[in-house]
């Protein structure tokens, strides 16, 4: 339809099905017209020093729009092609545009625009503010004038529901659903990202499901962009109108098995097709009950790697595109139908975007072209048929990717005589790794801390107060922040990077309404028992007396617990639920889980859940657990609580407060916005298959490690029962000797240590069927270790500690 030229690169282009014609706008801010032959109709010069955001038809082509960044709306009909109107603020301007120029409103600041399939076009504004035009009626009004609760920053997308009366729109950090645009009211309707101050990558794209009653939306910055899943409820009545109440149900991130995530389609009210760069489908399924969503998950091989966009065309197929073809898939029976060839592009030159007709594919090339090719005779796909499988499967298929046979290689030993010592009947030597400073921390048996570099240099040697460290790790955001925490001493604080002074926070100072860290004596001093560090950068940490303190690496700010966050014993456990859209906080003390809510605040109203020991069974087993669990008499102590990899599932590892020996998981499903833990499987151990001691997640697949006094095994169990889970060895007796330690990586390299005499061995295994990968024979028996993805500049790093002193950090 339009030939590659100079000026066409980067140029906005619409097709209307109705009109046959193709709209574009080159750099040159040229607006033609051309019909489906490829000849040219009309063309009109828009301001030249003017910068297209959008160009789009609307649905029955009865108007095209042309929207720049500070110039408007100019709005073409066909009905009328001499004539383009331009769209000033809250008025049309006088002047009919007949090949000639209309000045910008430097007022009316556009940064983006769609149009609804009720005919309503909407501009959203860098104030945050936005402006709307229906075709219709020709009314126009702004948010500024009509509406409460607009955006702190520019508008970056939007859309409008199915029946074009409600609008989402997004911004940098928000994300803002109306009531009926009559009657519109924003409060209460704001979804947030957890997103650190400068770092770029807010909302980027939104678009409902058919029925309106659920909201998917991209958000962060390029390849890494995730995407979250919202359901839209009524929530009350404000005083303008209904309120929308949007809830996080899910989160789909990139991975090396899917790669970028780039397009996610639905295919009905409760069904979403993510379709990603490695040309895999990820198929989501809700199942929408009377306060909570339950979810199936299937990954899908469609087609090679490569994959750019893709579409749903109006025979229910999904139109998937690379540079050369275009996939057909059948999303119910999971197939490739056909595949549409393109004609073959100039070297460098990638295609950029896909269109669709009932018998045509458009799609552009980054030269400037749009081709035109007719599609095949495809039969109806019913998506109300389709089923989506096991959700786990999928999920541990991708944190396996690119696993094999492992050749480790040693980076770093440290002797007992060289600091990292550990003395019997004193604190055990606790270590922990940055592979990205190459930099090794241990506290001693003599309260000592003491950094190595890669070339066993001593960066820090620090003496800490005599006792107990209950946790030492770098950030994983940056692998540049050391975290200490002492009983009854506080937390010792170590920025990596510059290699400063360890700063001791020994107690809270409130400040103008706010906390501040402080390490003044005459605070109340920090009893820390346990602590966690988040993806983003926040160190956690649970009191003594049951309350906490978050620290944020980034901004150097501190919260407090309130009084609904305050646990009535101390805090044993916690983990951070990753995510970019629903950040979570779960605190364990004493038969008593607590999950936040928010961002601002940590929220959490009636998230206190009393929990219940389910009744032993004779000998190791896996049961499935109905209901929700009650309070348990003689008290449950947690020592171990992890979210699972998407966030809907939280395993903890328990054990009666009078038998602390009898310990057991129990998984919990997170349901009605974090207001409710359904217990819905456990493990038991016994004699045979050992004591649970450590458990990690690979996506919604849980790995459980077990010890006896000799032996020791591995199991894999799934957040819902039903399919395979494997688990090592078929014997616990076949084990190389007594199970002292385990790990798990998020990419599924899962590693466990066995003493063998005075020595000891770490085997390591892929999931999900726990394939044997290798092994690595350590001087001493393994006390600790600890797995790190690869980066972008390495393998994975496993570093081990023994009991009788020395580290060492090998590269696998």
């Amino acid at each position: 339809l339009l030939a590659a030229g100079e000026g066409h690169a980067g140029a906005y282009w619409s097709y209307s099905e109705p009109r046959g014609m193709l709209g574009v706008v080159d750099r040159s801010q040229l607006l033609r017209i051309i019909d489906k032959t490829g000849q040219l109709l009309y063309r009109v010069q828009l301001p030249a020093e003017g910068t297209t955001i959008f160009l789009g038809w609307e649905k029955s082509g009865a108007v095209l729009a042309a929207v720049q960044r500070l110039g408007g709306a100019f709005l073409w009909f066909p009905a009328r092609p001499e004539n383009v109107q331009q769209w000033e603020g809250m008025q049309f301007s006088t002047k009919v545009l007949k090949n000639s120029l209309v000045k910008r409103n430097s007022h009316f600041d556009t940064c983006f625009a769609c149009w609804s399939d009720a005919g309503k076009l909407m501009l959203g504004l860098a104030d945050g503010n936005f402006a709307i035009w229906d075709l219709g009626s020709n009314e126009t009004f702004m948010s500024r004038t009509h509406f409460p609760g607009k955006h702190r920053n520019a508008i970056t997308c939007g859309a409008w529901t199915p029946d074009g009366t409600s609008l989402a729109l997004g911004s940098a950090t928000q994300l803002k659903v109306s009531a009926p645009i009559a009657n519109a009211s924003w409060e209460g309707t704001a979804a947030k990202l957890d997103l650190a101050a400068g770092v770029s990558g807010g909302f980027q794209k939104v678009s409902f499901s058919s029925d309106g009653r659920m909201l998917a939306a991209f958000a962060g910055s390029s390849v890494f962009r995730s995407l979250g899943i919202y359901s839209v409820k009524e929530g009350g009545v404000a005083k303008n109108g209904a309120m929308r109440v949007l809830t996080p149900v899910g989160e789909v991130k990139p991975s090396p098995s899917l790669g970028s995530l780039q397009a996610a389609l639905w295919l009905g009210p409760f069904t979403l097709a993510v379709v990603c760069a490695s040309g895999r489908v990820k198929l989501l399924q809700y199942l929408r009950h009377e306060d909570f969503f339950t979810l199936t998950e299937e990954s899908c091989a469609v087609t090679e790697a490569g994959v750019v966009t893709a579409a749903v065309l109006a025979t229910g197929h999904v139109a998937i595109a690379h540079c050369s073809k275009v996939a057909l898939w059948d999303p119910v029976g999971k197939r490739t139908v056909q595949e549409v060839a393109l004609p073959k592009a100039p070297k460098d030159v990638r295609l950029t975007a896909l269109e669709h007709t009932p018998d045509l594919l458009l799609v552009s090339r980054s030269d400037g072209s749009v081709l035109s090719q007719p599609l095949p005779l495809l039969e109806y796909v019913d998506h109300q048929r389709m089923v989506v499988g096991d959700a786990d499967a999928a999920a541990s298929e991708e944190a396996a990717a690119g696993l094999g046979p492992v050749q480790p290689s040693l980076l770093l030993e440290v002797s007992a005589a060289e600091g990292a010592s550990s003395r019997p009947n004193m604190t055990p030597l606790a270590h922990c790794y940055s592979p990205t400073l190459r930099k090794l921390a241990v506290v001693n048996s003599d309260s000592k801390l003491l950094v190595f570099g890669a070339d066993k240099a001593v960066l820090l040697q620090n003496p800490l107060p005599l006792a107990s460290c209950v946790y030492l790790r770098f950030d994983p955001r940056s692998g540049k922040n050391l975290a200490v925490a002492l009983r009854g001493s506080g937390v010792a604080l170590w920025n990596g990077e510059t290699s400063g002074h360890l700063n001791m926070w020994t107690g809270m100072t409130r400040e103008g309404g706010l906390f501040k860290r402080s390490s003044s004596a005459k605070q109340k001093e920090f009893d820390p028992t346990t602590a966690c560090w988040s993806m983003a950068g926040q160190l956690a940490v649970g009191m003594q007396d049951g309350s906490f303190a978050v620290w944020d690496s980034v901004s150097s700010q501190v919260s407090t617990s309130g009084r609904s966050g305050k646990h009535s014993s101390p805090v044993t456990a916690g983990d951070w639920r990753t995510s970019l859209f629903a950040p979570a906080l779960a605190l364990a003390s004493t038969s008593t889980i607590k999950v936040s809510r928010g961002f601002e605040a940590a929220e959490w109203g009636s998230t206190a859940l009393k929990l219940k020991l389910p009744k032993r069974s004779a000998g190791g087993s896996m049961k499935s657990l109905p209901g929700r669990a009650k309070a348990d008499v003689e008290g449950l102590h947690f020592s171990a609580l992890k979210f699972s990899g998407g966030g809907r599932h939280l395993a903890v590892l328990a054990a009666p407060t009078s038998a602390p020996r009898l310990t057991q998981v129990i998984l919990y499903e997170i349901q009605a916005e974090s207001e409710a833990l359904v217990a819905s499987r456990e493990y038991v151990g016994d004699g045979v298959s050992g004591a649970p001691f450590e458990v990690s997640w690979s996506g919604e697949l849980l790995v459980i490690f077990s010890r006896t006094d000799s032996g020791g095994s591995i199991r894999t169990i799934r957040s819902m029962p039903g399919a395979v889970e494997p688990s090592w060895p078929p014997d616990p007796r076949d084990a190389p000797g007594m199970m002292t330690c385990g790990g798990l990586s998020p990419r599924g390299l899962v590693a466990a240590a066995f003493a063998c005499g005075e020595r000891g061995e770490v085997l390591l295994f892929g999931l999900p069927a726990l394939e044997p990968l290798g092994k690595i024979s350590t001087p001493g028996v393994p006390s600790d270790l600890q797995l790190h993805a690869p980066t972008e500049a390495s393998r994975h790093t496993l570093s081990v500690a023994f009991d009788g002193g020395g580290v060492q950090v090998w590269e696998v």
